[in-house]
């Protein structure tokens, strides 16, 4: 059995050339979510996904999980919500 890594949830916003990714990111407890992304890996997970066009209101589609190429993204940035 695998050790267990604890995250906390961090709601973002990630912009590709084409698209707009609201989800959440995972975090170690007290971590950054700049550590997250440059980590040495090609891929950010995210959870909770919702993708709209880049100027879009109307989900295109809504995933429990994806996996975006970190060459893709153009920026990353903690999602406020009202």
């Amino acid at each position: 059995m695998g050790i267990k890594t604890f995250k906390e949830r961090v709601p973002v916003i990630l912009l590709t050339a084409s698209y707009r990714i609201e989800g959440d990111m995972h975090v170690v407890p007290g971590g950054r979510m700049l550590d997250e992304i440059n980590k040495e890996r090609d891929f950010i997970p995210v959870t909770n996904a919702t993708v709209y066009e880049l100027n879009g209101d109307t989900p295109l589609d809504s995933l429990d999980f994806i996996t975006i190429n970190k060459n893709q993204i153009v920026m990353v940035a903690p999602s406020v919500t009202i």
